[in-house]
C-alpha cells in the first residue's frame, strides 16, 4: 500500500490490487454462491478514502465498522491540522476536513529511536491521513500510521474526486451483490440504491426516506444533520427528494429540526 519513499502507492480503482475496491472474492462484487451469501456484508480489504463525516457516521457492530453495509478499517481523511499536542508515547492531532467536527487522530511514537514519525506536523498544514477507524467510550478516532504534509492542493481536490468514485463502486458492487427480489440492507438501500428507483416501503418508509432517516440516526453531532450534508452524503439524490423525504419523517415524528429548519436529529438518538 506504501512505496518506498513512504508515498501512497496506487490510487482507488478497479484494475489491481493496490487501489482502493477491488473485483477479487470476498471484495465488493461477489454476486456468485447462496443467497445467504449474496446477503453477506462486503468487507473492504485496502485503504478507502472518506470524509470525516461519514466515519463519524460509520455504523459499529461490535469491533467492527460499516458504511452503508460495507466493512471498513482502514482509511484515508485529507484535512488541516487545528491542534497537536505531543505526549511521550504519542501525538494527538485535531484534523479538520469541513465536513463535520474535527477528528482525532492519535499517532504512536518510537520512543527508541528519532524518526520523522516523532516531528509533531504543526497546525494550520494540511495532511493527508491514513489510519486505522477506533471507538473509545463512543468517540470515534483514528489510530495513524502514516500522516504527510500536502504539497499541493490539487491533492486535496484529487482526495474528494476519489472519496466519490470510491462510493460509486462501492453502491455499484454493492447494489449487484444484493441484486435479488425484495433485497434490501438494513440501511434502506433496495435494488435501486440512490439512483431515484427502490421505491418500495421499508418499515413503511421508502429508500430514501431510509436512507435520509439513518443519516440522521448516525450523526454524532450535537446540532444533527444538515440538508447541506445529507446531500454531500447521498450525492445522487437531489435536494428536492431529500427535503421532502425530510418533511414526511419530522412530520411522522422520526426526526426534529434543531438549531435551524436546516439541522434534524432522530427523536431516538441517545
Amino acid at each position: 500500500m506504501w512505496n518506498g519513499q513512504g508515498a501512497f502507492d496506487g490510487g482507488f480503482g478497479t484494475s489491481g490490487p493496490a487501489g482502493g475496491y477491488t473485483q477479487s472474492p470476498g471484495g465488493f462484487g461477489s454476486p456468485t454462491g447462496t443467497q445467504a451469501e449474496k446477503k453477506q456484508r462486503a468487507r473492504s480489504q485496502n485503504i478507502v478514502p472518506c470524509t470525516v463525516s461519514q466515519l463519524l457516521a460509520a455504523e459499529q457492530v461490535d469491533e467492527t465498522f460499516r458504511i452503508r453495509d460495507v466493512e471498513i478499517s482502514q482509511v484515508t481523511i485529507m484535512g488541516i491540522i487545528r491542534h497537536a499536542e505531543k505526549a511521550p508515547t504519542n501525538i494527538l492531532y485535531k484534523v479538520d476536513d469541513m465536513t463535520a467536527a474535527p477528528m482525532d487522530v492519535r499517532q504512536w511514537v518510537d520512543t527508541d529511536e528519532a524518526g520523522s514519525e516523532n516531528v509533531v506536523v504543526p497546525p494550520g498544514t494540511y495532511v493527508k491521513v491514513a489510519g486505522h477507524l477506533r471507538s473509545f467510550q463512543n468517540k470515534k478516532s483514528l489510530v495513524a500510521f502514516k500522516i504527510m504534509p500536502l504539497e499541493n492542493m490539487n491533492e486535496f481536490t484529487t482526495h474528494i474526486l476519489e472519496i466519490v468514485n470510491a462510493h460509486m463502486i462501492l453502491r455499484r458492487n454493492l447494489t449487484s451483490a444484493l441484486r435479488a427480489p425484495q433485497s434490501f440492507s438494513s440501511a434502506g438501500m433496495g435494488d435501486g440504491g440512490y439512483g431515484g428507483g427502490g421505491s418500495l416501503p421499508v418499515n413503511g418508509l421508502s429508500a430514501h426516506q431510509s436512507q435520509v432517516l439513518n443519516l440522521i440516526k448516525n450523526c454524532p453531532v450535537p446540532e444533527g444533520m444538515s440538508l447541506q450534508e445529507l446531500k454531500l452524503q447521498l450525492h445522487n439524490m437531489s435536494m428536492s427528494t431529500i427535503k421532502q423525504a425530510v418533511e414526511f419523517l419530522s412530520s411522522e415524528g422520526h426526526i426534529y429540526s434543531t438549531v435551524d429548519d436546516d439541522h434534524y436529529k432522530s427523536t431516538d438518538a441517545d
